[in-house]
């Protein structure tokens, strides 16, 4: 009863406020009494006129809601397809991205003071050492550009390199090779060749061989894509990428630093030259676009992977207690013993012959015709041993979402989840080494790519 006493209190002082704010409206001479007192307006009245404010502030909200829904979703598009924009949507910009090519402007960069007056006398005298000169090794053949080459004696042995140097070119033609002290800058072909002259080497490099950019980088975001360059480069440079997801899921998942990530990235683009027949010279920039690559195909495997994993093994999204008790104790049981790494997890029998396995190394690479498995077949002939144990850290992932009885986004992050991969490949490798004599395992991985291959 106390409760609908102070509810029924709540609703008149909440009518009382909108007839009092409405009164300041009624200025006119109808909303006034006889005696020219304000009069306050009827129920009706106060009805009436705050519909009339909920239609703009309605179509306010309205507006704003469906720009927030356009927004969520062109956030989703970039994130899954970011080589379909040429640039990242201004949009998705902060204020500070937006602002990060004009927000020092309007400042002045001070030039460099004078020099300060100071009195020779009280100043000691300045031991000059020798004077740096730069020598120029230029080639005989025409067209070439000329290399500096310092002769400062801080540089570490140098002149130790300049008497072995002077001995080893005995025996080399005079002609091939001069030196002489540099004065000024030579004027050669813009499609001369440009010879790099080193301690170790003497590399050519070809000016065609350099990728070129067609596009100019606009906006607050100087990030290169893939449509940024030419033809021939977007060529390789996709092919290189297909080819680099490859490598990683079938040689080295969780690459151990950026050195074993960057010699990936070279092979593959090794490959995507002789694949594509096209020479184009390796940049950082490049080598960067295909090493992000690496935790979007384990995220990728992961996206597949939840969906497989929920239905095989029968968890239930509900929020009533029982299903929840029940997807706690389901998840608990395929972990214990990594039971759901067998095909018969409740009594535990054939050992890495899961259907779920099979399930999803065929929806992530063996899809269609045009997958990487059918595509890039050699770098899966024969099924490596590594992807298996991703596919396997990727499932206890799955199953570790509903170990609280309701699905949790749980990210496959390198540092959780490479400790997992860890150990199930060196449970694969015990495997493998007990049943040597029987190839089990290289019979199970001939059987998963064989009915991946004919599905």
């Amino acid at each position: 009863m106390a409760g609908k006493l102070a509810s029924r209190r709540g609703s008149q002082n909440a009518l009382l406020q909108a007839q009092d704010d409405l009164c300041a409206q009624m200025v006119s001479t109808a909303g006034r009494t006889a005696s020219g007192r304000q009069r306050r307006p009827t129920e009706k009245e106060t009805y009436r006129i705050s519909k009339s404010r909920q239609g703009p502030d309605r179509k306010i909200a309205l507006q704003a809601k469906v720009e927030k829904h356009n927004l969520k979703a062109l956030r989703t598009k970039y994130q899954m397809n970011p080589d379909a924009f040429d640039d990242e949507p201004t949009e998705l910009l902060s204020e500070i991205d937006r602002d990060e090519d004009t927000m020092f402007s309007h400042r002045s960069v001070p030039l460099k003071p004078p020099a300060l007056s100071y009195s020779t006398s009280k100043t000691p005298p300045t031991i000059l050492g020798p004077k740096k000169t730069s020598k120029v090794i230029t080639n005989s053949k025409k067209g070439s550009v000329p290399v500096m080459a310092s002769s400062d004696d801080d540089n570490n042995g140098s002149s130790n390199d300049k008497s072995d140097d002077s001995g080893n070119d005995n025996g080399h033609d005079s002609d091939s090779n001069t030196e002489s002290v540099w004065k000024g800058p030579n004027t050669v072909n813009d499609n001369a060749r440009v010879t790099v002259s080193s301690k170790h080497h003497l590399e050519d490099i070809d000016e065609e061989n350099i990728p070129k950019i067609v596009k100019g980088l606009n906006g607050a975001r100087q990030r290169l894509k893939a449509g940024d360059f030419d033809d021939d480069t977007k060529h390789v440079l996709t092919t290189a990428t297909s080819i680099y997801r490859c490598l990683i899921v079938t040689r080295t998942p969780f690459p151990e630093s950026l050195i074993v990530e960057t010699k990936v990235a070279k092979h593959a683009w090794r490959d995507a030259s002789d694949v594509t027949g096209f020479t184009v010279q390796l940049t950082p920039s490049l080598v960067k676009m295909m090493t992000k690559r690496t935790s979007h195909v384990r995220g990728e495997l992961k996206t597949k992977m939840r969906g497989l994993t929920a239905s095989f093994f029968g968890f239930r999204a509900s929020r009533s207690t029982v299903a929840i008790q029940a997807n706690r104790d389901l998840a608990e049981a395929l972990k214990e013993g990594t039971s759901f790494a067998f095909k018969d997890w409740e009594t535990k029998s054939g050992i890495y012959k899961s259907d779920l396995i099979q399930s999803g190394i065929n929806y992530m690479w063996f899809a269609n015709c045009v997958d990487e498995g059918i595509v890039y077949a050699s770098y899966f002939d024969p099924l490596s041993v590594k992807m298996i144990a991703l596919v396997l850290a990727v499932i206890e992932c799955c199953i570790d979402e509903w170990l609280t009885g309701v699905r949790e986004d749980i990210k496959f992050t390198s540092v959780t989840y490479s400790p997992v991969y860890m150990l199930h490949l060196e449970s694969l490798r015990r495997f493998e080494d007990r049943t040597a004599p029987y190839k089990l395992l290289r019979r199970i991985t001939d059987n998963l790519l064989d009915v991946a291959r004919f599905i």
